[in-house]
């Protein structure tokens, strides 16, 4: 009963930490609203679980244990409230609420706390401790004393001004503050959301750092030793190899791999083997035990039993403090300390409960954790492993036993984060199963022979630098196995978004399929496969929809009408990489119809998006014939000529600046003005006769009221940062209907709903359903 006792407030507390992060981070409610809906359904639930279940399970808790337990889910649900993050009363970010008085720019004075790591964009990035700030006008005349500030801050610089800076170090900067970015577009990176995660809630872009005088790195350091053992091997081994070996041993925190090579590694479904890990921490344990418990040594310890634990405890303490206090890497070495602790007790461990133990320690230690994506496939990859390999083993009994048992972990870890995996990244990355058994050996091998390299680098940079050399041979063999994966068509398949209930219910049926007691194992395999695809495959036949991307100034759209997507212009600069082939990847298209190319167009940003959904059919002017992706039919685009695309069509209007008008499922009009000063607009309106429609698209300039009187739209839709406020007084006063994409986010339009702003329906808590 004891044991059981403890099982049940330990479930208590995660379910209690689950349920209110349900209600805060997916339904959208306040902080406290969240936690006090969560704590009454805890009691609530525990009150008829005490009434209802004791009389019908004899050997189950009692109703005063059912009590204790949503006592305990409460108390999980307030711990979650009191340690969410939340700007101190003088955390720095409350400057941006000052408006103007804020300043134009502002000094900044603070403490380094990690290495500088090189951004996608080539600037560096490091996190400061802050303490002092200073207001400066426009001239950069000092508003006012220094102000005494806490908190921390994301600082971006540019890559030669982060150079020798180092943990510790105290710095001024100049530059300018500015508040994290919401998602605007559905997929999109939630940046303030991960800030608030690190317990940031201001970024700063710097241009230009003083670090203060007379100050030397420490001698003794772990980010020393990290970036000693990195340099080591990245000198002998060189680029990309030493960086991903340093990745593979100690985790991607700790070194700078190139961004190709980490999203070839998640594309292909590899990107655990880059990040300190549960994998990593019981190579290093299973090693250590072997060696320590090998006949040879044992017989010769007097006390072998101990050395073992001493000498496991001491390795996952190393690899701990080498790493960084990461979920992941901290739930394997909870688990395996109490592997240890097993050992020195000479008990088996059960592993379920070593899980929940391991989760409950670490949740009490930081209960956000329950939120990190990373901590949460760790957990479910770990519980699959324990429910799921000896089913599927029993599966591949046809095979080989020793090949059933290699192929049976990988696939059991691989489908218990599936779910997970469709409703955060919505991706199925097709052959990573393969893929990780084929590779097995090679990472045992480069992880292990990093780990023993990184550690005589440790004392002996050179003789470190010459046992990582042998690497090199297997780590180049890897790489092209994964890059020849990722090059095999349908290597990853955009699935759509799953809703919550989905995910939810896929990992009821898991459990059902894992570990309860089945006869009929095929028809709960074939109502997973159902729950999971069958509303996506519905949704992708089915879905009228029409988005305007928030892209920046770029106007960007992407037509769904069952099977055939269009998207009319990729954008420029890095729009393709950010903001498209995320939407198409929440909306599972993984091929399109058509694709036009506009003014916002250009040539890389469409193989950008041609390399995740290749695209049948490429239109354009005759000038675009450059831009045309691999493997597309171009079909140029005559002006005044209308192009039908499935249900769309399209007119290319021509007339010394260039529109667009569209025909969008048999009855909506569109009109994509061209950037016009209000003079040329009337003109060029004329020239093009019938051009009034329902929508008028543009980028948000000033228009005249001629132009605005004879297009006669019900709905505008500015692809811009702003709109010129007279124009949107007017619009309004006419009773049109005035969007603009990088205020209100991506704007949709569907039959039943009309049209909806992003932003405004992620504040309604039912979005998080959707």
């Amino acid at each position: 009963m004891g044991n059981l006792t403890g099982l049940l407030g330990a479930g208590a507390y995660c379910t209690g930490l689950l349920w209110v992060s349900l209600w805060v981070r997916h339904l959208g409610l306040g902080l406290w609203a969240g936690v006090g809906i969560a704590g009454i359904g805890a009691l609530g639930a525990a009150a008829l679980a005490a009434l209802v279940l004791p009389p019908r399970w004899y050997k189950g808790p009692t109703a005063a244990q059912w009590g204790v337990a949503g006592a305990i889910a409460l108390l999980a649900a307030l711990n979650y409230g009191l340690r969410y993050p939340t700007p101190g009363v003088l955390d720095i970010s409350h400057l941006l609420t000052q408006g103007d008085a804020a300043g134009a720019q502002q000094i900044v004075w603070g403490e380094v706390q990690t290495l500088p790591r090189l951004t996608r964009n080539g600037r560096g990035q490091f996190w400061l401790a802050t303490d002092q700030v200073r207001r400066l006008d426009a001239e950069n005349n000092p508003l006012g004393i220094p102000s005494l500030v806490r908190g921390k801050l994301y600082v971006t610089v540019p890559l030669e001004q982060s150079e020798g800076l180092f943990p510790g170090q105290r710095v001024q900067m100049q530059g300018k503050l500015y508040e994290p970015a919401l998602p605007k577009n559905p997929n999109a990176f939630n940046f303030r959301q991960y800030l608030a995660s690190q317990r940031c809630f201001a970024g700063f872009a710097g241009d230009r750092i003083l670090p203060e005088q007379g100050q030397l790195p420490p001698r003794l350091a772990l980010w020393r030793l990290r970036q000693r053992i990195a340099h080591a091997q990245a000198e002998r081994l060189g680029s990309p190899v030493g960086p991903l070996v340093s990745a593979m041993a100690l985790g991607r925190q700790a070194v700078n791999v190139p961004y190709d090579i980490q999203d070839m590694f998640m594309q292909a479904g590899m990107a655990h083997t880059l990040a300190a890990s549960g994998f990593q921490v019981s190579l290093i344990l299973g090693v250590v035990l072997a060696m320590v418990g090998h006949r040879a040594i044992a017989s010769r310890l007097p006390y072998p039993i101990t050395t073992k634990v001493i000498a496991g405890g001491t390795a996952l303490v190393g690899f701990v403090l080498l790493t960084g206090v990461q979920p992941s890497v901290m739930r394997a070495a909870v688990m395996g300390a109490a592997v240890l602790v097993g050992i020195a007790l000479e008990r088996s461990i059960k592993p379920l409960g070593c899980l929940l133990l391991a989760v409950t320690l670490l949740l009490l230690l930081n209960p956000m954790w329950i939120d990190d994506i990373g901590f949460r496939l760790s957990v479910l990859a770990t519980l699959g492993l324990m429910v799921a390999v000896q089913p599927i083993a029993e599966k591949l009994e046809w095979l080989p036993t020793t090949l059933a048992a290699v192929a049976a972990v990988p696939l059991a870890a691989y489908l218990w984060t599936i779910p997970l995996a469709l409703y955060y990244f919505n991706t199925l990355t097709t052959y990573s199963i393969l893929l990780n058994i084929v590779t097995t050996p090679l990472v045992m091998v480069i992880s292990l022979g990093g780990m023993a390299s990184g550690l005589t680098a440790a004392v002996w940079p050179w003789l470190g630098g010459l046992l990582a050399w042998p690497l090199w041979l297997p780590t180049q063999i890897l790489i092209a196995l994964v890059r020849w994966e990722v090059g095999l068509p349908g290597s990853a398949l955009a699935t759509g978004h799953i809703s919550l209930v989905q995910m939810v219910g896929l990992y009821g049926l898991f459990w059902i399929w894992g570990w309860g007691a089945v006869r009929r194992r095929g028809l709960v395999a074939l109502l997973i496969v159902g729950l999971a695809l069958g509303p996506l495959l519905y949704r992708g036949a089915t879905l009228a929809q029409v988005t305007v991307l928030a892209a920046g100034h770029d106007a960007v759209m992407v037509v769904q009408d069952g099977r055939s997507p269009l998207v009319i212009n990729s954008g420029t600069d890095d729009t393709a990489f950010y903001t498209v082939v995320p939407f198409l990847r929440q909306a599972g298209i993984n091929q399109l119809s058509g694709a036009i190319h506009g003014d916002d167009s250009d040539g890389d940003n469409w193989r950008t998006i041609a390399e995740k959904a290749p695209i049948r059919q490429f239109y354009g002017a005759s000038t675009a014939l450059a831009a045309v992706p691999l493997g597309s039919q171009f079909q140029s685009l005559t002006p005044a000529q209308t192009q039908s695309i499935g249900r769309q069509r399209i007119q290319y209007l021509q007339e010394g600046a260039r529109g667009l008008r569209l025909d969008l499922m048999n009855r909506q009009s569109w009109l994509l003005l061209p950037q016009l000063s209000p003079e040329q607009q009337v003109p060029w309106i004329q020239a093009h006769p019938g051009l009034q429609s329902e929508v008028l698209w543009w980028h948000g300039e000033a228009l005249s009221e001629a132009a605005i009187a004879a297009l006669a739209p019900t709905v505008a839709i500015a692809s811009g940062p702003t709109i010129d406020p007279e124009t949107e007084a007017r619009l309004q006063q006419q009773g049109i209907e005035v969007f603009c994409t990088e205020r209100d986010g991506a704007i949709t339009w569907t039959r039943r709903r009309g049209y909806r702003a992003y932003l405004a329906a992620r504040q309604r808590p039912a979005a998080g359903l959707d």
